[in-house]
């Protein structure tokens, strides 16, 4: 009887096992399964990116100081004039008489304001044409927001890249001052090359600016930073114990925001071996139950 009995027990506590193990394997099937990573020192990345198109770093515009009509362009943009060369002639109004555009000083040419057959007048600021001086000085430009602004300077080191050429120049920050169109508003950082192996007017360009800032304390992932109607807060992933053993559990935890980029956020308040959930396969929140296998984040 006693065999029998202890028999019994052993079949009853295999059993039991066997549904504890599934109690508990059916529970965690059902939860959320979250992934968590655990927060570090380090520095936010701030890149500014675009393309431009060189010009010539010293230009001079030239308008037109008689009323008429354009009859000839001698000149095309791009080529080299001396000073005295005739550039244009125009067919002044009521006289009939022609006048002679003529370059005020050595240069070149890098961009025409009028065609043949435009009337002009010196009333209207009619720019005729653009001259550049002869040097080995090549800027371009990047339009940015004033929030971009907040983190560019004049100490900013620009990547120049030239499209579709596989091949680098370097450039320093020359100016950055508001820009305004009727499109477009906010600020032009204008960069300076010097450079006396190849002329770069009209070359494309891809600009990048990177800045590094200060040494954060706490960095999370830009996911794991949550927000609501009280302020900025993370889920944290910590140990619960239950009847059907060992599990995990979220607990919001409120911090401060001090800083972030598009990878990740420096805040303040976050203990740094608190593990913060930056994914989960459903809704979760403050208080609730999930699986988390650990993914050697501790």
């Amino acid at each position: 009887m006693k065999k029998r009995f202890h028999k019994i027990f052993a079949v009853l506590a295999v059993v039991l096992l066997a549904l504890t193990f599934l109690s508990k394997s059916f529970y965690n099937y059902r939860l959320p399964v979250v992934k968590a990573a655990l927060p570090r020192q380090g520095r936010l990345i701030f890149t500014v990116e675009g393309t431009s198109e060189f010009v010539y770093a010293h230009t001079e515009s030239v308008y037109a100081d008689v009323d008429g009509k354009i009859r000839e362009i001698l000149v095309d943009v791009g080529d080299e004039v001396k000073a005295g060369q005739t550039l244009m002639r125009v067919e002044l109004s009521g006289a009939g008489e022609m006048y002679d555009v003529k370059a005020g000083k050595d240069g070149i040419i890098s961009w025409m304001g009028v065609s043949k057959g435009l009337y002009v007048s010196s009333m209207q600021n009619t720019i005729l044409y653009v001259i550049a001086e002869k040097s080995e000085e090549w800027v371009c430009g990047l339009i940015i927001s004033e929030e971009q602004l907040e983190h560019i300077s004049m100490e900013s080191v620009p990547v120049l890249e030239l499209v579709g050429q596989n091949e680098s120049v370097e450039g320093e920050i020359s100016s950055i001052f508001g820009y305004e169109s009727q499109d477009l508003q906010g600020y032009q950082v204008n960069i300076t090359v010097r450079s006396a192996d190849m002329p770069l007017a009209g070359k494309r360009v891809k600009i990048t600016i990177r800045e590094d800032s200060g040494l954060y304390d706490t960095l999370i992932p830009a996911a794991a930073l949550c927000k609501d109607a009280v302020g900025y807060y993370v889920l944290v992933v910590q140990e619960n114990n239950s009847v059907l053993g060992e599990g995990y559990k979220v607990h919001r935890m409120s911090v401060d925001l001090l800083g972030s980029d598009e990878a990740y956020c420096a805040v303040r308040g976050l203990p740094i071996d608190e593990l913060v959930v930056i994914a989960s396969t459903s809704e979760i929140a403050d208080g609730s139950n999930v699986f988390y296998e650990g993914d050697g984040t501790r």
